[in-house]
């Protein structure tokens, strides 16, 4: 689906008025669930005593409490009461392999019988993983690793200003460049400014300009405005498919325009590549792009979920900032870690490209992603809803309320948007009842091991779904 059909379904989305599974029907699921789950929920009960809201994960769904998961394999994971799930979410996408998947398993065995995690001295395995980044990706000359995709952001755009001796960063609105504090703006949904958390000094923003999603006159109009002053523009950041992995997608050509421009006014360029990198191609989105950034940020699929999991490559001129090995006043970026570039973070990113090469996991997890796509769009139709279903490769997406459309800038929308999340939070519930795990409802990923049997499933559990939501 291209763009331009793409944003012709969100508006047909957004005219309608929204109505949410009636409550119920969602009692009638909790119900389900909890005759389904009885172990996990007493286990639900200790762990919210334990920890803040009972999970250590945003994702995880917490409606009528989070199940306990025991097993996973392949694209399955097995809970508590032996419970069999489909997952679509594969650990937010870093498991394009699968679960445990046994080659990858058995290499990392072998490498913990001599070495183990605290072992932070250099190791052959941070040559060989390297190498095969750089084969791969051409823009990475040398490369840091880092203990999460959030540490690895906050890296690149420290580097970003010694490198360039300026202070802003240009993020766009709705996309997630991971928690820290001068990042945590404008997030998940555009024009959000600080909502998304208390607790940061307002002066953490100074430096970040966020701007509207895919929105080229702006950048442009800013990087002129901020050329003309003493703090200047030090890195442009970007999701290469558009913020939320392309749940706000970017137009054609917008990356190269934002090459372009950030070429024109002297700063550098960042591509986030904590989901694309190795999942739409060996190369990054930069190769399907052909577009070549200063500094691109990889996360979790580096390692294959292993921590620690982050980097941040690029530019040899501009990565070796972070060396301290610099004359007396001399620009230095200094950065930490003790596990960070451990043994088995590095081993398992060497096995994962190799096995990813071996398996030719990309085009088979997208080929799985394609006739899911399908099956939905005709689904939708056939139910006569105005719901749509796209990809990117093995990234999928399936709009029903579409929350990140909404343009809170109207002070209506805020409460509109509100209730489109929660009705898609709902779908997520529906579908887990049904052994179905998804990335809040509206999105997943598929690997290797999804079948078409697998996506029928889907299929079935989304036909119930569609039965009990109001047309």
């Amino acid at each position: 689906m291209d763009y331009e059909e793409i944003q012709n379904r969100l508006k047909e989305i957004i005219k309608m008025t929204p109505k949410a599974i009636p409550d119920s029907e969602m009692a009638k699921i909790h119900k389900k669930i909890e005759n389904n789950c009885p172990k996990s929920k007493p286990f639900f009960d200790e762990m919210i005593k334990c920890m803040p809201g009972g999970t250590q994960h945003q994702m995880v769904i917490k409606q009528p409490f989070a199940v306990t998961m025991k097993k996973s394999l392949g694209a399955r994971m097995w809970d508590v009461d032996d419970n069999e799930y489909i997952d679509y979410l594969m650990s937010a996408g870093a498991c394009i392999l699968g679960h445990c998947y046994p080659p990858l398993k058995e290499e990392i065995i072998k490498i913990y019988h001599d070495q183990d995690p605290n072992l932070y001295w250099n190791s052959e395995w941070e040559i060989k993983a390297i190498k095969e980044i750089k084969k791969h990706v051409p823009s990475i000359e040398r490369l840091q690793y880092f203990q999460s995709g959030t540490e690895a952001d906050m890296a690149a755009i420290r580097i970003a200003r010694v490198f360039t001796g300026k202070d802003k960063i240009i993020k766009f609105g709705g996309a997630y460049h991971g928690w820290s504090d001068q990042l945590t703006y404008d997030i998940h949904i555009p024009f959000s400014g600080n909502m998304e958390s208390d607790g940061i000094p307002r002066g953490c923003y100074k430096d970040t300009v966020s701007l509207p999603p895919s929105d080229l006159k702006a950048l442009e109009d800013n990087l002129k405005k901020w050329s003309e002053k003493r703090s200047g523009v030090a890195a442009v950041i970007v999701e290469p498919l558009g913020p939320e992995s392309g749940a706000i997608p970017n137009p054609p050509g917008f990356n190269e325009a934002i090459r372009e421009l950030c070429d024109e006014f002297g700063v550098l360029l960042i591509f986030d590549e904590v989901v694309t990198g190795f999942r739409l191609d060996l190369g990054g989105a930069q190769k399907v792009f052909g577009v070549k950034p200063d500094l691109t940020v990889f996360g979790k699929i580096l390692t294959h979920g292993f921590p620690s999991a982050g980097a941040v490559g690029g530019r040899e001129d501009i990565i070796n900032l972070i060396t301290g090995d610099v004359e007396a006043g001399g620009k230095h970026a200094f950065v930490g870690g003790t596990i960070r570039g451990n043994p088995l973070s590095v081993a398992s990113t060497y096995w994962t490209i190799k096995l990813i090469e071996r398996t030719n996991a990309i085009n088979k997890a997208a080929k799985a992603t394609d006739n899911l796509v399908k099956k939905l769009n005709d689904l939708f139709e056939r139910d006569d809803r105005p719901y749509f279903a796209h990809n990117h490769k093995s990234i999928l997406h399936f709009e029903t309320y579409s929350p990140l459309s909404m343009d809170i800038r109207m002070p209506e929308n805020i409460e509109k948007a509100v209730f489109r999340k929660k009705c898609v939070d709902e779908i997520a519930v529906v579908l887990l009842s049904q052994g179905i795990i998804t990335k809040y409802g509206n999105r997943g990923f598929c690997c290797l091991s999804h079948s078409t049997e697998d996506n029928d499933k889907f299929i079935k559990a989304f036909e119930n779904v569609l039965k009990i939501i109001p047309k």
